[in-house]
């Protein structure tokens, strides 16, 4: 797959809208003690803005952001540049959203708002609509990859795939499971 602008996202588990500010505390911190393997660069308050990226963590390679895209909250990670080689590029950018929620839902400071993300539904989506536009083709060409992945998030589990979206939106992949294993034991079948 040629596409290097990819997206994962994790819904919280709690559907009602969280209280966005003390993220914005949280993803400085990060910024300020190294927490992600990547040059992190500033943080945005947007939670002004309606179904949108209530809090976005900016950095080089990629974003975090917090957002209510569908009227669905969660985290989406989203990598703009300096993308793994092809066929690590799935696993990559599920391994860094899995590992951004694991320390939001570890972060002691957010303990009050009790952070949770659903492990048993994910959105995968490709933010190149030239390169990857949402049909058929597209779907063809990334499923391979991205059954491989899903195989060992879900240790080998059933899941199901499924492509959503109109073709003028972004190619999106709807990827749903009946297990609901905790985000360290999916980074850990990840590697």
């Amino acid at each position: 797959m040629e596409a290097q602008r990819l997206q994962v996202k994790l819904f919280f588990e709690n559907t009602g809208r969280p209280a966005f500010e003390p993220f914005v505390k949280v993803f400085h911190a990060w910024i300020k003690h190294h927490k992600l393997d990547e040059l992190l660069i500033d943080v945005a308050n947007y939670a002004h803005v309606h179904r949108g990226p209530a809090v976005a963590l900016i950095g080089h390679e990629s974003d975090y952001f917090l957002e209510e895209g569908d009227g669905r909250p969660g985290l989406l990670y989203s990598r703009k540049r300096d993308a793994p080689p092809p066929g690590e590029r799935v696993a990559d950018a599920f391994r860094r959203a899995l590992h951004a929620c694991a320390l939001l839902e570890g972060d002691r400071t957010l303990e009050n708002i009790g952070v949770r993300f659903r492990t048993d539904e994910l959105l995968f989506r490709i933010n190149d609509r030239l390169l990857a536009p949402s049909n058929d083709a597209t779907f063809k060409a990334v499923r391979g990859e991205l059954e491989a992945v899903c195989t060992k998030l879900f240790a080998g589990g059933a899941f199901v795939m499924a492509a959503v979206g109109a073709p003028k939106q972004l190619f999106a992949v709807r990827v749903t499971t009946n297990s609901r294993a905790d985000l360290p034991t999916l980074l850990q079948r990840l590697g």
